[in-house]
This record gives structure tokens, C-alpha cells and sequence, in this order.
């Protein structure tokens, strides 16, 4: 009965709806050493601003450093440049759970992703889709570590990514194609065009593979186009378009025994599943005299399916959503140096939901109709005190109504409060507190205990940045987060529940040393301690949350035209899903290092060969209490060349 009131990763990829959204796109070339900020227009705040202004606990990820990595996809530059903990996707695709603060198993649904401020996160039980970004649409990646509903919302528990494009692509091309392990082929076209003050842009993705492990083979297909039309500096205005489908086999688990023995066999030879759906967004923003306009309104639609031959049936979804995002910015609003941020988001989703299990009627549903209607209104205010404070202070008002099968309404807030302290010239410090919100999904509603309350967080964080624009650059932060109503599955009860409170400590640290021109160093560390606090599991670790994930590397450019990288991950022990007692022997400590070499042959033509898992460890970072157990990827070799016209 698992398996239909809470599905394995596998099954939740296929039964959930994925997020559809549209990356506008631009130019990564090959640069310098020192990342060229100058012209990024960071965006977390949900208004343009330089690097500069952004808040310090804030990570930027720039086209630059993402050329000169070689790397091909989203989840592997949020985790290896980024230094973001991410967990084994099982559906097959490049999309990877990502867990900000140790969140575990819900992890996906305490993070908010956006593709140029507009959401990529659902409303259910799955990873944000950002494999159908291509990374030379890329500008930066913006990464805001602590809760962050004031700004956006429900689920902003742990922080946000903010994956941000090209905003005047010009006049370029690119195409790659690439080969690797376990017959891997892609393919990727991206081309824009500058006429006058208008922008256009195309792109296409072509994804297969049969994965590490029997039946979960994966075949993606992704096409979109962007338009912006930018008279003037005051004035822009925009559209995007997406559409992708993807095909994938689910291996399913193992038990320990049979991961032990062959972790590349599978059980479930025949379960599958399909999503599809197209997503149109359009954008645009004015400036009078000291007054920012902005909105951003998007619809999208998806379908998917699942076949599960293992559970004896299978499961239909279709979905619609519509988001509008008016807000304003005022400068210098009452007194000089203080920015005021107003706006409203209003969103619907509307879905049906089949499924039909003969095995298990009691289970079976057939045309659940899912609406979720939310509004909000929120305020924030920037005041640059003297040079060297800065105080920033915002609230957030949202109601939001499902109706499943009566109607539910949440009236929930959001507040927070920073002070930025800049010491010298190069070292930044702040103190920051603040309250977060998220409110169940729809796929913990259903089978789900009576009255669900919405999970909130209080949180407490101080930090200190030292160059964190520089190429030698290092930031530390300490953060404790008390969660009252956490919402997860609990096995022994069989339904989603409220927890008894928790409490997340911990302490991060990354930096990078740029020893000379042609070598520099890299490293991270986040400690958490994730624990019960009250009730019948007091004391014990929250599950799947590792006691330590700490990440190393190294750059070496012996010449220009090319450059080698070296990264290794070690990730501690963990309570599996579910084990809220550490009942059950832990996932143990693993370690994986990864090669890759990045070659500019011509000012056309570039090569990246990568070794993923270099040592073939066998390894798995994804057990239940079950006793199921999903192995992670052995040793994958790949080769792609990439042509710019």
C-alpha cells in the first residue's frame, strides 16, 4: 500500500506533473579568470540590480564560469559550481532533487526554482524541471540560501535558485552533439537574432539514454522560441514559448541484497511513463522617472501518464496553470537610499487526477479534480542607512484555496529583517531572521490525515562574506531554523501528516582560492543537524538529511585554450526515508570524484570530455524503511563537440 499512498521517487516522476516553462536565451563564451560581473542584472530581488546590491549571503553562478566548467546541465553546475546538495533523480532525466538546508525526502517541495523570476516549482511531489534549460541560454544563476516566502510564497523554505537568461542575445549561433555511457546521444541547436531594437531566439534538445540501470531508458525532447522587443532603456517587453515531452523507464528498488549483488538489475521490466506540455509566458517592465514597473503573466499546460505493470495498473494527470505578477519599485521612496517593493501574485492551478489499481480498489480514484487559487500581496523596503548599513524589512499576506473534495482555505504570512554591515572594503557581515510558510501539495493531500496545517518556519541566520565578487573569494554562514508542522509521510500511519516540531542547526562554508593565473582551488562544507525536538521521536535525526556534504576541487588551465577539473563529494551518513526512530542501519558515508576537460580548438569549435563517478563507486544516496534501496550511477564517460557559427 506504499506504493499508491506515497510512491517511490520513480513512481511520484511519473505520476506527478513536472514544471513547463521557457528559458530565453543567449551567448556563454569562453573568458577570463576573473568573471566579468560588470554587466549581470541580478534579478533574486525581483527587480534588476547589480552584483553589488544583491543581498551577501546570495551565490552567482556566471556564463563564464559555466563555459569554462565544460558542464552540460543544470543540476551538475548548481551542485559542482554552486555547492547545492542535490539527490539522485530516478526518472531517469538530468533533473536532480535539490536540498538546500536538509529537508530530506520533501526537500523539492521546501526550494523554489524559477527561470527568469517565474516559477519552475509545482505544486506536487517532484523535482523542478530545469533539464530543458540550455546552458548557453544561461546568463548567471542566482542562489539564496534561508526562507524567502516575503518574495515568493509558499514552499521558499529553505532558499531559492534563480536560473536568469540572456537578456540581448545578439547575433549567434551554437549546435553540439554528444556521446557517452550507456548509450547516451544529444543534441542541442540554439541560434538568436538581433534586428534593431528586437530579439529572437530558437532552440532545440534532443536527450537519450538507457541509464545506468536496466529499464531506465530516457528519451527527451524539448523546443522553444523567445521574442523581446526593447525600444528604449525604459521599456521592454517579451514572450516566451516551450514545449517538451519525455518518455522514461522506472527500474524501481532493491533490497540491499540485490543492490549487493547486481545494482544494475531491476524487478519492474516493464513500468513507464510519459509528460508532455507547453508553457507561454510573457514579460515585460517600464521605468517613470523613479518608478519600476514590472509583470510577468504565464500559462502552461501539461499531460502524463504512467503504466506500473508492478503495482497493476496505471495513473492519468492533466493539469493547466495561470500565474499574473504585477509589482513595483520606487526609489528613494520618503527618504534618500531607500527602495519600497510592492506587488501582487495571483495564481490557479487546475487538475484531474485518475488512477485505477484493481489490486487495490480502495485506492483507485477516477477524475479528482483539483483548484487551487492564491492570491498575495507583499512589501518590501531596502534603506541604505550610511555606505556602510544597510537594512531591509518585508511582509507577505497570501490566501490560498483548494478545493479537492471540499474546500480548504489557508490564510498564511511571511515577514523578515536584515541588517548588512559592510567592515572593510572586501568583508561583508549581516544578521537576518524571518518566518516561511509552505501548505500541502496535492499529492499529500490525498491520503493525507484529517486537517493538514500548513508548515511554517522561523529562522535565525549570520554570515560573513570576504571578496564574494572576487575570484579568490570566501563566505560563512550560520543558520538555525525552527519548523512547527513539518509535512511528510509518516509509514507507520500510512498517510502524509504534520510532524511534532523540528529544528535544523547548521553551518555553511565555500570558497575559492585563485592560487595563479592558470590555478585555483575550491571547496564547501555544510554541517547540519537535523532533529526532532518534541514529541515521540525527540532527539532523533531527521531522515535523509546527511550530517555533512563537503565538496572539493580543483581548475588547471596549462594553457588558454584549455582547462582540466577535478571534484570530489563526500556526503555523510543519514537515517533513511522514513526512519524517525533510526530504527534502521543508515545510508553510509560515500565519496565520488569527477574529471572533465574543456578544450577551445578554434573560436568555432570546443570539445568536453567528462568522467562522472570517476573510480566507479558503487554507491546509493536514496533508501526507505521499506527496505528499498536506489542505486546512484556507476562510472559514465562522455564526449560532446560544440560548433558556434
Amino acid at each position: 500500500m506504499q506504493h499508491l499512498l506515497r510512491p517511490s521517487r520513480a513512481s511520484r516522476a511519473a505520476l506527478c506533473a513536472l514544471p513547463l516553462c521557457l528559458a530565453a536565451t543567449g551567448n556563454a563564451c569562453a573568458g577570463s579568470d576573473t568573471p566579468d560581473l560588470a554587466p549581470i542584472t541580478v534579478l533574486s530581488s525581483r527587480f534588476d540590480e547589480t552584483p553589488a546590491q544583491s543581498l551577501p549571503q546570495t551565490t552567482l553562478i556566471t556564463a563564464d564560469q559555466i563555459a569554462q566548467s565544460g558542464l552540460t546541465d543544470v543540476a551538475q553546475i548548481l551542485q559542482k559550481l554552486g555547492n547545492v546538495p542535490t539527490r539522485i533523480n530516478l526518472n531517469g532525466t538530468q533533473d536532480q532533487s535539490i536540498d538546500l538546508r536538509g529537508y530530506g525526502i520533501t526537500s523539492d517541495n521546501n526550494v523554489v526554482v524559477l527561470l527568469d523570476g517565474v516559477r519552475l516549482s509545482e505544486i506536487e511531489q517532484a523535482s523542478a524541471r530545469t533539464s530543458m534549460i540550455p546552458v548557453e541560454s544561461i546568463d548567471h544563476i542566482e542562489i539564496f540560501r534561508g526562507g524567502s516566502s516575503v518574495l515568493y510564497g509558499e514552499g521558499a523554505t529553505s532558499g531559492i535558485i534563480n536560473i536568469v537568461s540572456k537578456s540581448h542575445p545578439g547575433n549567434s549561433a551554437v549546435a553540439s552533439a554528444g556521446a557517452g555511457s550507456f548509450a547516451t546521444k544529444e543534441g542541442n541547436v540554439w541560434a538568436s537574432r538581433q534586428v534593431d531594437s528586437t530579439s529572437i531566439a530558437l532552440f532545440g534538445k534532443a536527450f537519450n539514454t538507457d541509464n545506468y540501470r536496466a529499464n531506465n531508458q530516457a528519451q527527451v525532447r524539448t523546443g522553444g522560441a523567445a521574442m523581446q522587443w526593447q525600444p528604449d532603456a525604459t521599456r521592454t517587453l517579451g514572450v516566451r514559448l516551450y514545449s517538451d515531452s519525455e518518455d522514461t523507464h522506472f527500474p524501481g528498488p532493491l533490497t540491499l541484497a540485490q543492490f549487493q549483488q547486481n545494482p544494475r538489475q531491476t524487478f519492474t521490466p516493464f513500468d513507464a511513463g510519459t509528460i508532455s506540455g507547453n508553457a507561454v509566458t510573457v514579460f515585460g517592465k517600464a521605468i517613470y522617472d523613479q518608478t519600476e514597473l514590472a509583470f510577468d503573466a504565464n500559462v502552461r499546460n501539461k499531460q502524463s501518464s504512467a503504466n506500473l505493470p508492478s503495482l497493476g495498473g496505471d495513473t492519468h494527470i492533466a493539469a493547466d496553470f495561470t500565474g499574473l505578477s504585477p509589482r513595483a519599485r520606487i526609489h528613494d521612496a520618503f527618504v534618500h537610499g531607500n527602495e519600497l517593493a510592492v506587488g501582487i501574485d495571483l495564481s490557479r492551478w487546475d487538475r484531474t487526477y485518475s488512477s485505477v489499481y484493481p489490486a487495490y480498489p480502495q485506492y483507485s480514484t477516477v477524475g479528482e479534480h483539483l483548484i487551487q487559487n492564491s492570491s498575495a500581496v507583499y512589501a518590501r523596503d531596502d534603506w541604505n542607512l550610511t555606505p556602510m548599513d544597510r537594512l531591509i524589512a518585508g511582509v507577505r499576506s497570501e490566501r490560498i484555496q483548494k478545493e479537492v473534495a471540499s474546500t480548504d482555505s489557508s490564510n498564511l504570512s511571511a515577514f523578515e529583517l536584515q541588517y548588512v554591515r559592510t567592515l572593510f572594503s572586501s568583508v561583508e557581515s549581516y544578521l537576518r531572521t524571518g518566518q516561511s510558510y509552505r501548505v500541502a501539495n496535492i499529492d499529500e493531500l490525498r491520503g493525507a490525515a484529517a486537517n493538514l496545517q500548513p508548515q511554517t518556519s522561523m529562522d535565525y541566520e549570520a554570515g560573513i562574506t570576504w571578496n564574494r565578487l572576487a575570484p579568490s573569494n570566501a563566505t560563512l554562514r550560520v543558520f538555525r531554523s525552527d519548523i512547527h508542522n513539518e509535512l511528510v509521510f509518516d509509514p507507520v500511519q500510512y498517510i502524509n501528516v504534520n510532524l511534532p516540531p523540528t529544528q535544523r542547526e547548521g553551518l555553511e562554508l565555500e570558497g575559492r582560492y585563485q592560487m595563479v593565473p592558470g590555478l585555483a582551488l575550491r571547496g564547501s562544507g555544510q554541517w547540519i543537524r537535523a532533529t526532532f525536538v518534541d514529541g515521540p521521536y525527540q532527539g532523533h535525526r531527521v531522515p535523509l538529511v546527511p550530517l555533512f556534504n563537503i565538496q572539493a576541487g580543483g581548475e588547471w588551465k596549462p594553457w588558454e585554450w584549455q582547462t582540466v577539473d577535478l571534484s570530489a563529494r563526500f556526503v555523510g551518513p543519514q537515517a533513511v526515508d522514513s526512519d524517525f526512530l533510526g530504527a534502521y542501519a543508515p545510508i553510509p558515508y560515500y565519496w565520488t570524484a569527477d574529471l572533465r576537460y574543456n578544450s577551445t580548438l578554434t573560436k568555432q569549435w570546443s570539445l568536453v570530455a567528462s568522467a562522472n563517478n570517476l573510480l566507479n563507486r558503487q554507491y546509493y544516496d536514496y533508501a526507505n524503511s521499506y527496505g528499498s534501496y536506489y542505486p546512484s550511477p556507476g562510472r559514465a564517460l562522455s564526449l560532446l563537440a560544440k560548433y558556434r557559427f
